[in-house]
């Protein structure tokens, strides 16, 4: 009756044997069925692959979702790091005895061609952040004497506000680069559709390597709660996937053809010609 499982419960039940790094040890303690890890591996990602899609973004965007905002924060971070130091030598200038007068006026010279408008940057989208900051690269390029200035103000850690500056830039190519990742990944989902054809080779490669599991167990001499701990709860879901399937009135065809997955002689055609698997 595993045939009958959904793609959900295919996820949920081999996910502990590949996720869970005890339940790997144990799987991989026992010789008959260590050599399938590896299939087990790759039957879980199938099936991870054709699993019917949520509203919410995949994991692997996620990841990228969270990497992009912790660059975000340290860009806005530096961005005002550097805006409030020309501001704070400013004052400084101001307050000296006697003041500073043409130091502050070279404060009032910079600060409008690094933030042309203030610091309204950091509210922008990553890409108008990051296209800020290779403006502000292209700037320190043509006009060094900039450079040369912020290089003379002094900031934590023994460095100056170029230092700054120049980890401002760096966020910038950063958060670039994985705007990019984030388009590629994007658009990879949207033009890689799940077919029938697919959920069926997905269902029937986990169909296998598991069977092969499950008989490999047979031959074991491995302690028997071992044993039960990696085949039980397949075994369970195998049963209620049973019941289930016989419950399905007469003429409706079975839980799998109603969420829109292959019928079971479908998964067994779509691994035909595959090979057998061996311990």
């Amino acid at each position: 009756m595993l045939k009958h499982l959904m793609i959900e419960e295919m996820v949920a039940l081999v996910s502990p044997w590949v996720e869970n790094a005890q339940r790997k040890r144990l799987f991989l303690s026992i010789p008959e069925i260590a050599g399938l890890h590896p299939k087990a591996v790759a039957a879980h990602e199938a099936v991870l692959a054709v699993r019917p899609s949520t509203a919410g973004p995949s994991g692997e965007m996620t990841a990228l979702n969270d990497e992009l905002a912790q660059v975000d924060e340290r860009h806005d971070h530096l961005a005002k790091a550097v805006c409030w130091g020309i501001d704070a030598h400013r004052e400084h200038c101001l307050g000296a005895d006697p003041p500073e007068r043409e130091r502050a006026a070279t404060c009032d010279h910079v600060q409008p061609k690094l933030f042309p408008n203030g610091l309204t940057i950091i509210k922008a989208s990553p890409t108008a952040e990051a296209g800020n900051t290779a403006r502000v690269a292209r700037l320190l390029d043509e006009e060094p004497s900039i450079g040369e200035f912020l290089k003379g103000i002094p900031a934590p850690g023994k460095t100056t506000l170029l230092h700054t500056t120049q980890r401002w830039i760096k966020t910038g190519k950063e958060l670039e680069a994985i705007e990019h990742r984030r388009d590629e990944l994007a658009a990879k989902e949207k033009t890689a559709p799940v077919t029938k054809a697919t959920i069926a080779a997905a269902r029937s490669q986990w169909f296998r390597v598991v069977s092969a599991v499950l008989s490999n167990l047979e031959l074991s001499d491995a302690p028997n709660e071992a044993i039960e701990t990696i085949r039980g709860p397949v075994l369970k879901a195998s049963e209620r996937a049973g019941k289930r399937y016989v419950r399905a009135p007469a003429g409706e065809g079975s839980s799998l053809e109603e969420a829109g997955e292959p019928a079971v002689g479908d998964a067994e055609e779509a691994g035909a010609g595959d090979g057998e698997l061996v311990s």
